[in-house]
């Protein structure tokens, strides 16, 4: 039997087919078992349009991660195999690592710890540097905690002076001696962190203009360990929640004029230096103008001219306001978002200025203390979708059929201080699955919907549907792909 010339050609390809990859390697691979030309990294990370800092090319044995804001990169080669001699030796990559990572990870920051609890790696928390009252998880301070009254674990290590938590000469004998008991791990540092270190890399996250950019980087924490297929599912299903938020907010501004939209104080007091307040010259400078384009409102922001700045040695300048200036801008405005915990400090030393601002007048003056003081800038991170939908509660751009409860902003003058919860010791080592705001389309308000409020789970029946139909799609079109190949080849083997 004689086989085409276009036969002969298609058959390489089918044969190397055998051996493609669904799912990037949760190991060491042998690569005498896969054929050259082996793409190990079927499920590839791409960042989203609006994060700035984080890029991340794929190559079949390699990935590079870059952090545009430090100008560090990083070159993840697949274990089993070597990484490319030319690469290594051109002095480009900050750090060469062998992946899926193993050697365990020392935190810096607490928003490093979301993204390690959502991809079920809490495991690889070998140590916290810093001050441990400052985390907020449940779960992280049980395995900090090493109480012999069985409230903890105690296997991770805590590196800190508790005379001076924030000393990093204090602290950097401790983190020595710890990548000298661990060789192999990797230090994460953060924006203000050690990051020209050796074994450290670099996130900055908290630098992003957008919270959907911030979210962004569960991608470079999930190409440490393969698992980018797991972060692409969690990042596109938060998206999605969350922009089904904002197109109900458009709905139920799209007839508003600016002027008459919801107005909203975003604004916190530095002791000894002055008022911070948001500064927003576009809707994506900064995750709260963000969060208030979103919900169709109006976000007061710092006029040019007023006010005075501070640098503080670095190249970020920090602009804040006068009690006189700060009085002068919101006392009108009905709505104050306040982002810290210390509103009653200011307002026992100020209650005089502000017993003048409409919010305070009329009870709407909301802190950040709902799911207690310190997961604002920790395990808010991972649910970017409920914030949007506390803010828009608040302003009153919800689909009125759905019941939201706030978990993130507090009314202060109502609400108790909120608390993170416990931990479920026996599910430690599953994966965190963040609450979830409950979003119904305005259009499709009669559509069934599964679950109850905010972090039952519930989503809109009719949405799944979609997704659902989608796969089932691309699954019939790639049926049929396969269905006509196979037809052709029979063909041409019989002629």
């Amino acid at each position: 039997m004689k086989l085409s010339f276009a036969v002969v050609a298609l058959l390489p390809h089918l044969a190397a087919s055998s051996t493609v990859l669904e799912t990037n390697p949760n190991g060491c691979i042998d690569p005498s078992e896969y054929d050259d030309g082996t793409d190990f990294f079927p499920q590839k990370f791409v960042p989203d349009e609006t994060t700035d800092y984080l890029s991340v090319s794929y190559h079949n044995t390699y990935k590079i991660v870059t952090n545009l804001y430090s100008d560090k990169s990083y070159l993840l080669y697949q274990c089993g195999t070597e990484p490319p001699p030319d690469e290594v030796s051109s002095g480009k990559y900050h750090t060469v690592l062998p992946v899926p990572h193993v050697g365990g990870l020392a935190i810096t920051e607490t928003p490093q710890i979301p993204p390690l609890e959502m991809l079920a790696r809490r495991s690889e928390i070998l140590a916290y540097i810093g001050d441990p009252k400052l985390v907020s998880s449940p779960c992280l301070q049980y395995l900090m905690n090493d109480d012999d009254d069985g409230t903890g674990s105690g296997t991770i290590e805590t590196i800190f002076h508790p005379d001076d938590p924030y000393n990093q000469t204090l602290i950097d004998p401790g983190v020595h001696e710890f990548l000298m008991r661990n060789p192999n791990a990797i230090v994460l540092a953060g924006v203000f962190g050690n990051v020209d270190g050796k074994h450290h890399i670099s996130d900055p996250q908290t630098q992003e203009r957008t919270a959907v950019a911030t979210f962004d980087w569960l991608g470079m924490y999930a190409a440490l360990f393969n698992l980018e297929g797991m972060a692409n599912d969690i990042i596109a299903e938060t998206k999605s929640r969350y922009e089904c938020a904002a197109r109900n907010a458009a709905s139920l501004t799209s007839d508003v004029a600016e002027y008459e939209k919801p107005r909203i104080l975003w604004a916190e007091y530095f002791d000894g230096i002055g008022w911070s307040i948001a500064d927003c010259p576009t809707w994506d400078a900064a995750y709260y103008c963000e969060y208030a384009h979103q919900c169709g409102a109006s976000i007061v922001s710092r006029p040019e001219g007023m006010g005075f700045n501070e640098s503080y040695g670095g190249e970020e300048v920090y602009w804040y306001l006068t009690d006189d200036e700060f009085l002068q801008l919101g006392k009108d405005v009905e709505t104050w978002i306040y982002p810290s915990p210390t509103f009653s400090d200011v307002y026992d030393q100020k209650s005089e200025i502000l017993d003048q601002f409409v919010s305070v007048e009329k009870g709407q003056v909301y802190d950040t203390q709902g799911e207690g003081p310190f997961g604002w800038h920790e395990q808010r991170l991972a649910e970017y979708d409920v914030v949007a939908l506390d803010l828009c509660s608040i302003v009153g751009t919800v689909n009125p059929t759905n019941v939201h409860n706030r978990r993130w902003f507090r009314n202060y003058f109502t609400e108790p201080i909120g608390s993170p919860g416990t931990c479920d010791v026996d599910s430690i080592d599953m994966p965190y699955v963040p609450a979830k705001g409950m979003c119904t389309p305005i259009a499709m308000t009669t559509t069934t919907t599964t679950g109850g409020g905010v972090g039952s789970g519930g989503t809109s029946a009719e949405a799944e549907g979609v997704a659902q139909g989608t796969s089932a799609a691309g699954n019939l079109a790639m049926m049929s792909v396969q269905a006509v190949a196979v037809a052709w080849i029979a063909s041409a083997l019989l002629a």
